[in-house]
């Protein structure tokens, strides 16, 4: 019998779960970059979101989907977002000071949190769930897309 590696998550019945991943081509000075999510509810995907755009960061396109996800899940929802960068844990609804990156984004994190009963940031290991890399893969085949589209 085939054993698998796969760790089960305990998931809370009707919490969203947003499995969040990005990618970035730091490789060149247009700065491809994408950002996707796998949106699980009561253990079921629910949906599946891509955004791309160049000249920013991984961490500029995970916050987008996430402001995406709090804006199409109904209001007063229990949200948990699952990523493996430390950074999204850290920042996505800490107020920012001048000198903080992706201020705009944050600001709007946390106004949108504010409109739920709970949205929080649980660090996962990457390879341990199968969502993960998934939103890796999603979110690096838009960006290679991108970067075709705009040569």
């Amino acid at each position: 019998m085939k054993q698998t590696h796969e760790q089960k998550l305990h998931m809370l019945p009707s919490t969203y779960y947003v499995w969040c991943g990005g990618s970035c081509d730091y490789g060149h000075d247009e700065r491809y970059s994408g950002g996707a999510y796998i949106m699980q509810k009561d253990g079921e995907v629910i949906e599946q979101y891509v955004i791309t755009d160049n000249h920013t960061t991984e961490f500029r396109m995970i916050l987008s989907v996430m402001i995406h996800a709090m804006e199409v899940i109904p209001e007063s929802s229990d949200i948990v977002f699952l990523t493996n960068v430390s950074y999204i844990q850290q920042n996505f609804d800490k107020e920012p000071t001048p000198k903080s990156a992706n201020a705009d984004l944050i600001n709007r994190c946390i106004a949108l949190k504010a409109k739920h009963l709970s949205a929080s940031v649980k660090l996962v290991p990457f390879h341990k769930y199968p969502p993960l890399p998934q939103t890796h893969a999603m979110a690096h085949e838009a960006m290679k897309g991108e970067k075709m589209r705009l040569q």
